[in-house]
């Protein structure tokens, strides 16, 4: 008998360790549901469990997957639907042309309702999207070899963007009216009753104090005028009081003018007599800023000859104007960028105000003046695109040192950084059209751009779990062109590629004209016919595909839940053993500490 090691006790208190740790397992698996919480639970199985688990979530997204290829083809068949029905109603109206009891009139209106419905399957094809995918314009198209961000450039076809950038304008318009001394010299005869008309309101003059003679006129109080002036004296006085007089009516009637317009008073600096006065100038601004463009609308005119009043852009100029002024530059400038995507290919094009850059993969040239705007080629073969856009900025820094001919007088600034160009104007708007406008010009062509225009929008859907489980189809262009209706304004060229119509197919030239169109409409039903019968068969297959994944998935997930998932009962039972187990252990483990307390008897004999 010993009683410095217990090893009873020893033993007693290594099986309850074992059995509380089987207990803690027992527990845990019970809680959890799960046999294998751990991987040393069950390396094997969790290996296996793993990969299933991930067939498992890739079935799932599989199956969503082919419910939104579902989705894309029935919104592509329900725009078929429309462009059907369209073409049904084209059908019609070819029927209704081809017959001779009608009179060109007629079959102009029939025509008119046609182009229209062209331009409406045009309009299906460039706007059918799903999830910003658009569905019957063909292939996407890519990116050109830069892209300006601002609103105000377009797409404007074959892979061309251009725009006029302009800044916001910071001055009123003006129009300035002379008043010369022949105007001050009408006797109150000759001025009463006479006109101004600005900004669309008429303005009469009453000199007599009897009122106007047309109630929609604002009448302009000259009561003071000098019925029979006889001097200088007499036409300064008459000329600076009817400009008080208008200007006040004029500010008071209309809110477009400011009460900051001024009046320069007429003057005689010689005698009375002399016939020579300065002329009155009154200044008429606008409450709000404006660029040119706006300024043009408003018109000014009068009855009298310019003899005697002209309207003015400024108070030093003598050419007349019939509209409002407006400065063609702001106090700020409007700046935007150039981000360069990629090197620009052989045959691209980049015009900046009315300097034109072609980029080449052989010939290279500097900056020059051709006659009638500047030129430049830059060689890019072999080039980054940081390259390229120093040559740029070269380029720019030449065209604006040429002063005399001024190809980017609309550039107040340039610079590069990193992949951008940076560029600002100053410049206001003018409302002219590219090409002839006074802001600041940006086109960029990209030749390239275009070459998949045309062509069958290729989809791949990933419908398994795995990377070579994908269903590929395709969707047709459906636009005019391609359905063989687009035509150009003549109604005669025919337009093959792009969502372009201009206008239907003939039927108002002749009834025999109407008759060939009915079969080319049939063509294009035919071809409608045709790709909502592909679709259709389409959605059939991933409808069968969907159920085929929901069996594989609820199996494999039967065959996963196997492996990992606790069996509730058997783990009941485990841990209902254990639990005795851990009871008999701790009795045990009383008893054996008890044994040394034998070794006492012995000492007591």
């Amino acid at each position: 008998m010993r009683i410095n090691h217990n090893i009873q006790a020893l033993n007693a208190y290594r099986n309850l360790a074992v059995n509380q740790s089987n207990t803690a397992k027992n527990l845990e698996k019970l809680s959890s549901g799960l046999r294998i919480n751990r991987a040393a639970d069950d390396a094997a199985g969790l290996a296996i469990s793993e990969k299933m688990r991930s067939q498992i979530r890739g079935l799932e997204v599989a199956e969503r997957n082919a419910l939104d290829a579902i989705s894309l083809i029935q919104t592509a068949e329900g725009a078929l639907n429309e462009v059907h029905s369209i073409l049904q109603r084209m059908r019609e109206l070819a029927v209704q042309a081809a017959n001779d009891t009608l009179e060109p009139g007629d079959r102009a209106a029939i025509q008119a309702e046609m182009d229209q419905l062209t331009k409406e399957i045009d309009r299906i094809a460039d706007t059918t999207q799903f999830n910003q995918k658009l569905l019957f314009s063909g292939s996407p198209k890519g990116k050109a070899f830069a892209e300006v961000n601002s609103s105000k450039m377009s797409y404007v076809g074959n892979g061309t963007w251009e725009g006029i950038v302009t800044t916001t304008p910071t001055a009123p318009a003006q129009v300035v009216l002379d008043f010369s001394r022949a105007f001050g010299m009408l006797t109150d005869d000759g001025i009463d009753g006479q006109i101004f008309t600005i900004n669309g309101k008429t303005y009469q003059i009453d000199a007599k104090g009897d009122g106007v003679t047309n109630t929609s006129h604002i009448r302009v109080d000259v009561s003071s005028w000098d019925p029979l002036p006889v001097d200088d004296s007499d036409a300064v006085a008459n000329i600076n009081s009817l400009m008080t007089a208008l200007k006040n009516t004029i500010i008071a009637n209309d809110s477009t003018f400011s009460s900051a317009s001024t009046i320069t008073n007429a003057s005689d600096s010689g005698t009375a007599t002399d016939g020579t006065i300065s002329n009155g100038q009154l200044t008429l601004l606008t409450t709000k800023n404006m660029s040119p463009k706006e300024a043009n609308q408003i018109q000014v005119s009068s009855s009298f000859d310019n003899t005697k009043l002209k309207y003015l852009p400024t108070s030093s100029s003598t050419t007349e104007v019939s509209t409002f002024v407006a400065s063609g530059t702001s106090a700020t400038s409007e700046s935007f960028t150039l981000s360069f995507n990629d090197v620009p290919k052989n045959g691209d094009i980049l015009k900046i105000d009315n300097l034109k850059i072609t980029f080449s993969d052989s010939t290279s040239n500097t900056y020059s003046w051709s006659g009638t705007e500047g030129t430049a080629t830059i060689n890019v073969s072999g080039k980054s695109v940081t390259d390229v856009l120093n040559e740029i900025k070269d380029v720019l820094d030449d065209a604006v040192a040429d002063t005399t001919n001024r190809p980017v007088d609309a550039l107040t600034f340039h610079s590069v950084v990193d992949n951008m160009l940076l560029l600002s104007t100053n410049r206001t708007e003018d409302g002219g059209s590219f090409g002839f406008s006074n802001g600041l010009e940006i086109q960029l062509i990209d030749r390239n751009f275009g070459d998949k225009e045309g062509q069958k929008l290729n989809l791949e859907m990933q419908i398994g779990a795995n990377e070579l489980e994908t269903l590929a189809f395709d969707l047709s262009v459906m636009d005019a062109a391609s359905l063989g209706l687009a035509r150009k304004a003549d109604r005669t060229t025919i337009l093959t590629v792009g969502v372009n119509a201009e206008a239907g197919i003939d039927v108002s030239s002749s009834a025999q004209v109407a008759r060939a169109a009915i079969s080319v409409i049939d063509e294009a039903i035919r071809k409608v016919s045709e790709e909502r019968g592909k679709l259709g068969a389409y959605q059939n297959r991933l409808e069968h595909t969907i159920n085929n994944l929901k069996t594989a998935h609820e199996n494999l997930t039967s065959s996963e839940s196997r492996i990992r998932d606790t069996d509730m009962a058997m783990e009941m039972t485990n841990f209902t053993k254990n639990n005795i187990l851990n009871q008999a252990a701790q009795a045990m483990l009383a008893q054996s500490n008890q044994l040394p307390q034998g070794i006492l008897q012995l000492l007591k004999s």
